[in-house]
């Protein structure tokens, strides 16, 4: 009979262990925990996000909608832990089907949304490492417990490890300038849009990211989300935070968007997008959309719980975490 091989099998009985200290949290929190269906008519029709067809259905890939239609509903604070599904996702850091913790607090701000992924996460180190402040991943001495978490704009994030600079309204044209000053040479295809020209500066820009200590980026351009709210100060960034760490996008989070009107317009766009880029258009959540005319003030975050058990046990590949790999199937 094949047996694990030990490092695996640590690393599975640290993952249980990293799940429950989180679970509990968020139990002694006052959450309610949900299981939203894998099968569902509609999903997201994010241009870049690949859902998997069960016949006129989809894989979920993400349970934000469902946990946002409970919040409109009158649940205040609900997480699920569950399975996700997206074609296409494969690599070091990558798997068609991957496990998510998502929570969303209702009259919670996008900082408090942060501060409970702090405490989540540092609650989950502790539990591994009661006598360390700091782990070792990918090569970084990265500090998870007595330092502040750091925290910058996408724009400061550009400018201090890229050299990339006046980036004022994210257009195609702002990135081919900043990339040419700064001596990046954008692929020629990648020239003539913009959505590839920013993904190929941000693929840049990650591996700076978290390298001393968990870094939440935020401020993002405004085309790059379909689900948040635009800064009022600022009509090019949308409120939107990703968490690095060592390296690696661990969360995606944003204050909860209630037009239904400007997001059936974000929808649109996305749909737009897909055409542009070869790819079938999708049914998209109307349920959603009609939930939104009742969704509280609120924010939310999601967690890669494969990629952040990957980190805090020291793993080199997202298969290191799972008891099986895609490819053992």
């Amino acid at each position: 009979m094949k047996q694990y091989n030990p490092t695996r099998l640590d690393r599975l009985i640290k993952r249980q262990q990293i799940i429950a200290v989180i679970r509990q949290d968020l139990y002694d929190k006052g959450f309610l925990e949900v299981e939203t269906p894998i099968l569902v008519k509609n999903t997201t029709p994010d241009a870049y996000i690949d859902s998997i067809n069960v016949g006129e259905n989809y894989l979920i890939t993400s349970t934000e909608y469902q946990v946002k239609r409970l919040i409109s509903e009158g649940v205040k604070n609900v997480f699920t832990l569950s399975k996700n599904f997206r074609a296409n996702d494969r690599g070091r850091f990558h798997s068609v089907e991957f496990t998510m913790l998502e929570w969303g607090r209702a009259l919670a701000t996008l900082q408090e949304i942060e501060t409970d992924a702090v405490q989540l996460i540092q609650k989950a180190f502790s539990s591994l490492y009661p006598k360390q402040n700091s782990l070792n991943f990918n090569g970084c001495e990265i500090e998870f417990m007595n330092a502040p978490w750091d925290r910058l704009t996408v724009r400061e994030a550009f400018k201090i490890y890229l050299n990339l600079d006046h980036l004022e309204d994210f257009s195609l044209q702002n990135l081919c300038s900043a990339a040419k000053t700064a001596g990046i040479d954008l692929p020629p295809d990648f020239k003539k849009d913009r959505s590839l020209a920013i993904s190929f500066l941000l693929d840049l820009l990650q591996s700076h990211l978290g390298k001393k200590r968990p870094t939440f980026l935020c401020d993002w351009p405004k085309y790059l989300t379909s689900s948040a709210p635009i800064n009022q100060e600022d009509p090019f960034i949308a409120q939107r935070v990703e968490l690095y760490i060592g390296g690696i996008e661990i969360g995606n989070g944003f204050p909860f968007l209630t037009d239904s009107d400007f997001q059936q317009k974000l929808f649109e766009n996305e749909q737009h997008r897909r055409k542009e880029i070869g790819k079938a258009k999708v049914a998209f959540d109307n349920k959603y959309l009609e939930a939104l005319n009742d969704l509280p003030q609120g924010a939310g975050m999601a967690i890669g719980m494969d990629r952040l058990v990957m980190v805090l046990t020291e793993a080199t590949r997202l298969s290191d975490v799972q008891a099986f790999d895609w490819d053992e199937l």
